[in-house]
């Protein structure tokens, strides 16, 4: 096709995905985010302690999952509860 560009990286990619999906593969694999992650351990152990949440995921820092559990929780999708235990995490 004269005068049109086209991109043949983008074209291949294209190609490599219509086949992907044809053999019934997905061609993107999507991983489960820390918010999921940390839902589902809480979902695992009801009223768990901060201290457990962190220990499951040893390649985050406890900062990260600190803030994630502050916005799941502003988001009343867990519920922070403080008692005599320390602070502990509840499903809503």
């Amino acid at each position: 096709m004269p005068g049109k560009f086209i991109n043949r990286r983008s074209s291949n990619l294209t190609k490599r995905f219509i086949a992907g999906q044809r053999r019934g593969r997905n061609a993107v694999k999507l991983e489960p985010t820390l918010s999921d992650r940390i839902l589902e351990a809480v979902s695992e152990a009801p009223g768990c302690r901060i201290e457990d949440v962190v220990g499951n995921f040893p390649d985050f820092t406890w900062n990260q999952i600190f803030r994630e559990l502050g916005r799941l929780s502003r988001n009343r999708q867990v519920r922070l509860v403080v008692n005599r235990r320390g602070l502990i995490v509840r499903e809503c």
